[in-house]
């Protein structure tokens, strides 16, 4: 069975974001040259996929005009009440009656990895209801307890010995996928590893870049400039999302002054003291690491 269906998961509410999220989904900021939004589609496209539907809640007007506007190819499937992730991936399974399988990414993470070992994830998918792509960590996130290459359970991360989480992306085959309606969580309607066995596929050669909080965002800009080498940087090239004449001396984009200033505006050579700014001009006086997006300032 082939995977050609894809569902960017964006109906969160941006409440990690700051007071810039408040006004600015975060589905749209911006990586560089292009939004999240963008850039995940792109990343689906690049895998084969044919077909791109996204969820929405909070700001889903702003989320509206912006794929009208920008001709973004995805289906929107709005919730006017949040159904979080479980009852999201149901109500997909729904319009498309519980056929096929779908890849379920995240709006604001990318994880790179080798061609071959996504075939492998894909492949493995077909026996099971859902296919968990798991992620080598030492804190921070939940971990994931295994036996045997199967989803046992779940525990709050403990130490910080390395140990595997949910990445966010998975295969869940509908085929496979009991129909459950309303408000539901994902662990519990769609990849329930009491009643049904999941898969967590555990790449060796990737890279996971995050820009799930104003810190890891303001983290993962910056590591940009830092790895002109690495996998996310070419696919950044490929996507038209860095602008290589805007790349200037001491790690700075569209900007002259501290390290890692970074002008996303169409002013261009703004002087940065190491902040991102959407619009408007970056301060001596807002050095302390943050996003400015007018007078709306996010910090870390």
């Amino acid at each position: 069975m082939s995977l050609d269906t894809a569902y960017i998961l964006g109906a969160g509410l941006g409440t990690r974001m700051g007071p810039v999220g408040e006004k600015l989904p975060k589905l749209l900021w911006p990586v560089y040259e292009k939004s999240l939004l963008e850039l995940q589609l792109s990343y689906a496209l690049k895998l084969g996929i044919k077909k791109v539907y996204l969820n929405t809640h909070f700001q889903a007007q702003v989320i509206q005009d912006f794929v009208h506007k920008h001709d973004v190819d995805v289906e929107i499937l709005h919730e006017e009440e949040l159904l979080d992730i479980g009852g999201a991936v149901h109500n997909l399974a729904n319009k498309l009656n519980y056929r096929g399988k779908i890849l379920i990414l995240n709006g604001d993470q990318f994880l790179m990895f080798v061609e071959k070992q996504f075939k492998e994830f894909v492949d493995i998918s077909q026996k099971y209801v859902a296919t968990l792509m798991g992620l080598e960590v030492s804190d921070q996130y939940n971990e994931l307890v295994l036996n045997d290459n199967l989803l046992a359970g779940i525990e709050s991360s403990k130490s910080n010995s390395k140990y595997y989480t949910y990445s966010g992306v998975s295969i869940i085959n509908l085929d496979l996928l009991k129909p459950v309606a309303g408000k539901t969580k994902f662990f519990e309607s769609v990849a329930n590893f009491k009643n049904d066995e999941i898969y967590v596929y555990r790449p060796t050669d990737y890279e996971y870049w995050d820009f799930g909080t104003t810190a890891r965002y303001l983290n993962s800009m910056r590591e940009v400039m830092l790895s002109k080498e690495s996998r996310f940087y070419k696919f950044l090239l490929d996507s038209k999302a860095i602008d290589q004449s805007k790349l200037l001396p001491n790690n700075c984009y569209n900007a002259k002054g501290e390290e890692f200033s970074i002008n996303l505006t169409d002013t261009p050579s703004q002087p940065g003291f190491g902040n991102i700014v959407f619009d408007g001009q970056d301060s001596l006086f807002e050095k302390e690491n943050v996003v400015v997006m007018g007078e709306s300032i996010s910090k870390v």
